[in-house]
């Protein structure tokens, strides 16, 4: 694109800023990890929110007197319950408050009457802390939104046989309490022993409520329904046996899912039968190196941008003011062998690159990207998960083919070359084309504005890792009794 376009410039300074994903390449890990992965997110590590958002459902429908549209449902009934439910565990101090949504944000002091009222403000998101489980019951088929016979949209879901049945095994349980009987349908203050009693009933362990993990067991699980993630609770109880997983991090399961059983790993043995889900994960870790490498060169890109540049003299100072051990004007092939890096090799550098603006962080980035490039090229093992090293050309992303194509294209050239066009396109303008859409969609994502053909800095850049659904995903098989 030409030097003289005024780009960003003329953004909406109202427009709020947004940090995530300003290279458009993040996407591509979280939409294979949902293939693979569905129902279970980064953000649903606990099996009690489907069985209780679905006897919210239920309840609402059989015994509410309110008007059944999905605004009232939300705001005068499901939100309250969650409330209280809530309330319930922080004034019982329970021991299990782990993935306990909204629990910083409800007093649990005692009032001075002793009665507690529903506070509508607690929780921002929509569903309150229900909001990323609710999808999963429409997925599980526990309610239905769309009427299949006219396909259309209801006005409000309707209850399955299988969520019933769901509903039904969980209200058995908390059907004895007092505020079950007495206050759930009533717009009234509760009580503090009301809440102890219930808070004492209603955990987010589901201690007690065998017949409702029996039933999410078999649904959430069922090969006919969901088999890809039956595969993956099936991959996760073999990492369990061949890894220590009694503390697991997100790192740990870097190591597993990418080295651990690959050829071009560790090449740890695996059941056949494990073989296809163990390569979607090994290409969706694959990928958030990749991205967490790219995104390591561009955050100090944005450091060197201390004042108004152009972009070859951005670029330049870039490669300039990093320290390499690399020779840059050697041929891009003759450092290839030398980026086959080991777990804790991409670890390190990975973690550096998180700590601060070390000047090392360009190389380290480049010798990740170039490892991913060793790892995916030529990889006759893969079956129809090869498809996933094409995932992001079509969507204006990054795909690994572009990536073994590019390098291949670059392998007679300078280290230098594939560098600067690296930082130009995969960067640069990589993030000019995210941050434009961005901001057609009402959002300001530019870390940069251009005046002039000068390129100024706007905002800090933050690295992190994307979260792994395995480990949410253990977590909920661990509620369920299945580890």
């Amino acid at each position: 694109m030409a030097e003289i376009r005024k780009g960003p410039i003329l953004n909406d300074i109202t427009s709020s800023f947004t940090k995530r994903d300003s290279l458009g390449i993040e996407s591509v890990a979280a939409s294979i990890s949902g293939e693979i992965c569905p129902v279970v997110t980064t953000v649903t590590p606990r099996a009690f929110y489907w069985a209780f958002a679905t006897w919210n459902y239920y309840d609402f429908l059989k015994n509410s007197k309110l008007e059944k549209s999905g605004e009232v449902f939300v705001n005068q009934f499901l939100r309250r319950q969650d409330y209280f439910f809530v309330l319930s565990q922080v004034i019982n101090h329970a021991s299990d408050q782990e993935g306990l949504n909204a629990k910083t944000n409800v007093d649990g002091r005692n009032p001075a009457d002793g009665m507690y009222t529903y506070n509508p403000y607690y929780f921002s998101m929509r569903y309150g802390g229900m909001t990323y489980y609710i999808p999963g019951c429409t997925t599980m088929d526990m309610v239905r939104d769309i009427d299949f016979e006219t396909n259309t949209r209801r006005s409000f879901v309707k209850m399955t046989p299988r969520g019933k049945a769901l509903a039904v095994s969980f209200e058995k349980v908390i059907e004895g309490t007092e505020y079950y009987q007495k206050y759930r349908l009533m717009d009234v203050p509760v009580p503090k022993d009301v809440l102890i009693e219930y808070g004492q009933t209603i955990n987010l362990s589901m201690d007690g409520f065998d017949e409702t993990k029996e039933i999410l067991r078999e649904n959430m699980f069922d090969s006919h329904v969901n088999s890809k993630l039956v595969e993956s609770s099936e991959y996760v109880s073999y990492i369990h046996e061949v890894y220590d997983m009694s503390d697991p991090k997100r790192d740990y399961y870097r190591e597993a899912l990418f080295d651990g059983f690959s050829i071009r790993g560790e090449g740890r043995n695996l059941p056949q039968e494990l073989q296809s889900i163990a390569d979607g994960w090994e290409i969706v870790v694959g990928r958030q190196y990749f991205t967490y490498a790219l995104e390591s060169i561009w955050k100090y890109m944005l450091l060197t941008l201390d004042h108004p540049m152009k972009k070859v003299t951005w670029i330049r100072n870039t490669i300039d003011n990093s320290v390499w051990d690399i020779n840059l004007e050697a041929p891009l092939a003759s450092v290839l062998n030398d980026c086959n890096l080991a777990y804790s090799e991409r670890e390190e550098i990975c973690e550096n690159a998180r700590n601060g603006g070390d000047a090392r962080m360009v190389e380290g980035g480049l010798r990740v990207i170039l490892s991913m490039y060793n790892r995916f090229v030529n990889r006759s093992d893969f079956g129809e998960e090869s498809s996933f090293l094409a995932r992001g050309s079509e969507s204006g992303s990054i795909s690994f083919e572009e990536l073994i194509s590019t390098v291949d294209e670059y392998k007679t050239r300078s280290v230098r070359d594939f560098l600067i066009h690296l930082m130009d396109e995969w960067l640069i303008e990589q993030h000019y084309r995210t941050a434009f859409e961005k901001m057609l969609n009402g959002r300001d994502g530019f870390f940069y504005e251009i005046e002039d053909g000068y390129y100024v800095h706007k905002h800090p850049f933050d690295l992190r890792f994307q979260g792994i659904r395995l480990m949410q995903l253990a977590s909920v098989m661990t509620d369920l009794d299945m580890l």
